[in-house]
């Protein structure tokens, strides 16, 4: 058995309005995920429907037939749900996301029109059964309180320790999906870490967590798996006031993680998109990084002033840096777009 797990994929903007690149675009990562038998990520962009989340100033959403191609392409098996812009077409987009997803034999956690629908799913795969739950944490902000008809899954510990150790009766691999974290952050959070403890010990095999859009830390908890935030595998850009926007340079880096029956790690694929034109190798050391993370991580909880370091360098220094840089465009045009310049000082505030 290889299980590829992502982070977050949301066939947005170009990849749904200019498809016809598409090959090119996902041409290697296809071919590089055909190392696994399945794929477990994040679906964060909805199908696309007339309705919009009042509740949401910026929307994903993507074509029915380009979500199709796409999934099948990149061989994806289940998905959680459980984020915060699933309900950025409202209730009519989950729906008609969750009628593709079934259409497409594609498993599903996290969101419905049901309890039902938005809980746990076991299914079969190469030979084992695997039980998989996802949740959102509030944190977020999902705009879940527009539509109260809509289940989405929130993450509140003491229900997921039960949901799990429900999954365990049944299943051989237990995966726990949450969206959480810090935008944009190369760190996770010590309740983040208290908490996926509590999941490990509960039964959970695998903990995937995502929504910083950055690759953060990954840890064994004894023999569970732990990843803090996975990134974002194919991340469009979004309309935000009619505006289409392109997300950060940094959040172009990901990783796929490669995982046997035993809980091993057999390969990890180093990703990161090209301009938003293709998905190419990151060819970054992966494990290597994630051992400079984690001793920063422990340095970061331990010391206030190293915190406060990291936590200067991550909101002021990296976003101006971001902010000129990491739109592929112009710098200097960059800043005097109207209302830049007052938005970079913001920062300092």
């Amino acid at each position: 058995m290889k299980l590829g797990i992502a982070g977050d994929i949301a066939f947005s903007g170009l990849i749904s309005t200019d498809s016809r690149r598409n090959d090119e675009r996902f041409a290697w990562l296809a071919e590089e995920l055909g190392k696994c038998d399945g794929l477990l990520a994040n679906l964060e962009a909805p199908v696309v429907a007339d309705e919009r989340n009042r509740g949401k100033r910026a929307y994903l959403f993507a074509d029915p037939d380009v979500m199709s191609s796409l999934l099948a392409k990149l061989k994806v098996v289940c998905v959680s749900l459980a984020n915060n812009h699933i309900l950025d077409c409202g209730r009519e987009g989950l729906a008609n996301t969750l009628g593709l997803l079934d259409k497409n034999g594609i498993f599903h956690s996290g969101a419905g029109l049901t309890e039902e629908q938005a809980g746990p799913v076991i299914f079969p795969f190469a030979g084992k059964m695997i039980g998989f739950v996802a949740w959102n944490h509030d944190s977020t902000n999902p705009a879940r309180d527009v539509y109260p008809d809509v289940f989405l899954n929130c993450f509140d510990l003491p229900r997921a320790v039960r949901q799990i150790n429900e999954l365990r009766r049944s299943s051989d691999i237990v995966v726990a999906s949450i969206h959480w974290g810090t935008d944009y952050s190369f760190f996770h959070e010590r309740w983040q870490r208290d908490a996926a403890a509590t999941l490990a010990e509960a039964g959970a095999d695998i903990i995937m967590g995502h929504h910083s859009h950055t690759l953060q830390p990954f840890e064994f908890h004894g023999s569970k798996l732990i990843f803090y935030g996975l990134g974002s595998l194919s991340f469009g850009d979004f309309r935000k006031n009619g505006r289409m926007y392109a997300l950060y340079r940094r959040t172009k880096h990901s990783a796929v993680f490669m995982v046997d029956e035993y809980l091993t790690i057999t390969d990890i694929i180093s990703t990161r998109e090209l301009k938003g034109n293709r998905i190419v190798s990151g060819g970054r050391d992966i494990s290597g990084r994630n051992k400079r993370l984690m001793v920063l991580s422990r340095i970061r909880d331990r010391s206030r002033v190293a915190a406060a370091v990291i936590r200067f360098h991550e909101k002021v220094l990296s976003r101006i840096y971001e902010y000129f840089f990491g739109y592929y465009m112009n710098p200097v045009r960059r800043l005097f777009q109207a209302g830049n310049i007052r938005k970079v000082a913001k920062l300092f505030r």
